[in-house]
């Protein structure tokens, strides 16, 4: 499973992983919209409210039929599957906020998705649900997404995976180049 906020490179690097490992590709919210596994719209917050019930169950189903990597930006157990490894990516929050700027994202989503990096929500919520033996992190920041795929993929296939495991401090780095004081501003802005 590849796990992240929006914008850190989940459905390229997990399609890139899914080819490398000859594996079928799930993206989580295009599987939401496709089979309609919401139970509404929030047009404030510009996203569907997903049933992670259904979710889990339409997930669990494709993966006994042939296998495959995840892409969600939640942590979710696929029912009646076993995950086998969760890849938290994560990118400097500076960078997210061009990326997502990029996007044409609004401000409030934004400031919802960098905060979430800041504090290491994707991370922390991943090892409450999969535990922390299954659950490494990797920087996308700048990085190949293909070659890291790669690596990955040569990794897992050698139960090696938490080899590639990466120590990320968003705080500390963001402290140490003076960057915090900006960023702190930005999210709290209206």
């Amino acid at each position: 499973m590849v796990l992240g906020v929006a914008g850190v490179g989940k459905t390229s690097f997990g399609k890139r992983l899914a080819e490398a490992l000859d594996l079928a590709f799930i993206d989580v919210p295009e599987l939401v919209r496709d089979r309609r596994l919401y139970t509404a719209y929030d047009p404030e917050a510009q996203a569907y409210i997903v049933d992670m019930r259904r979710v889990s169950i339409a997930v669990g189903s494709l993966l006994k039929e042939c296998g495959g990597v995840v892409a969600s930006i939640y942590a979710f157990k696929p029912r009646g599957v076993e995950v086998r490894a969760a890849i938290v990516l994560r990118m400097k929050p500076t960078k997210l906020i061009q990326i997502l700027m990029e996007r044409g994202y609004p401000r409030k989503k934004i400031q919802e998705n960098v905060s979430a990096e800041l504090v290491d929500q994707p991370l922390i919520e991943a090892i409450q649900k999969f535990g922390k033996r299954r659950v490494i992190q990797l920087d996308a920041t700048d990085r190949d997404l293909n070659a890291l795929a790669k690596a990955v993929a040569e990794k897992l296939r050698e139960r090696r995976l938490r080899s590639l495991d990466e120590r990320i401090d968003w705080i500390a780095e963001l402290e140490e180049s003076g960057e915090i004081e900006k960023l702190l501003e930005f999210l709290e802005a209206d």
